[in-house]
């Protein structure tokens, strides 16, 4: 895939839109499927999850709970609210290339 750069939401509680829970980072180009990583909650990892994302993205029902950020802000999110890092770019295209590679829809399979 061609490089291009992410673009981040932070993610809002459903039933409290001034509390962060988690964050998205992606890639949306028109040509070709949507490449999205999600910090996972439950397993508190950054993991390739395309059709979680989309739903954030697209479905007008969850379209209040995602605020777009800048790079700088998805920094200081992950780090102060999710208590993680946000991965480099490069890292984010990798864990993107391998789910892609493993057909992934929501991380590696968990066993």
């Amino acid at each position: 895939m061609t490089e291009r750069s992410f673009a981040y939401k932070v993610i809002m509680r459903r039933d409290d839109l001034s509390t962060v829970t988690s964050m998205v980072a992606y890639q949306a180009p028109s040509d070709q499927p949507l490449r999205a990583v999600i910090w996972s909650v439950p397993y508190r990892e950054w993991i390739f999850a395309p059709h979680t994302v989309s739903r954030i993205l697209y479905d007008d029902e969850e379209q209040d709970r995602g605020r777009t950020v800048d790079r700088a802000t998805a920094e200081q999110v992950a780090r102060d609210v999710l208590r993680t890092e946000l991965p480099s770019e490069a890292d984010l295209t990798e864990i993107s290339d391998e789910g892609e590679r493993n057909g992934w829809n929501y991380g590696p399979p968990r066993g």
